[in-house]
């Protein structure tokens, strides 16, 4: 072993045991069911109503954001799914939307009949007690992981006291 070589050998294993500390905050990170953060956002109350049709799902949460900024949500990818879309209903129509704005200081909320993911031919059946994995992608931010759990069929999460 030369000179050169042994004096590497602390920084290859430093390196290493980085890499290692960092794989393991973010697996902790998005492993969670509970709420997600990154920056001034945070996601909250994520679910999946149990699909009454095999073909699609929806999933529902709110993003908050305590910036003085907005958020520019541009997308949420799932592990279910090559296919997921923003909606917006209004009355009998359904938009798809390319980008969702978070307001500085304010919230934005997917819930039924309004705002949805529309979760197009999920990979697997999605039942009571499974878990999806969303993915939220934020212009300039980065990405939120959540974990979103199926809940019955038409399933509504309990009413927010103000």
């Amino acid at each position: 072993m030369t000179l050169l070589t042994r004096s590497r050998t602390p920084l290859i294993l430093a390196g290493i045991v980085v890499a290692a500390v960092a794989a393991a905050i973010a697996w902790v990170s998005t492993g969670q069911a509970g709420p997600a953060k990154i920056s001034d956002l945070r996601v909250t109350g994520a679910y999946v109503p149990q699909p009454a049709s095999p073909d699609v799902a929806a999933a529902y949460f709110t993003v908050t954001n305590s910036g003085d900024v907005p958020a520019v949500l541009t997308g949420v990818h799932t592990d279910v799914s090559d296919m997921s879309m923003m909606h917006e209903n209004a009355g009998t129509t359904m938009s798809m939307l390319d980008v969702v704005t978070v307001p500085a200081h304010g919230t934005f909320t997917f819930s039924p009949g309004r705002y949805h993911i529309m979760i197009e031919s999920p990979a697997r059946a999605l039942r009571q007690g499974d878990h999806v994995a969303l993915t939220l992608s934020f212009a300039k931010l980065g990405q939120i992981a959540v974990t979103a759990p199926v809940m019955p069929v038409g399933y509504r999460p309990p009413a927010r006291n103000p």
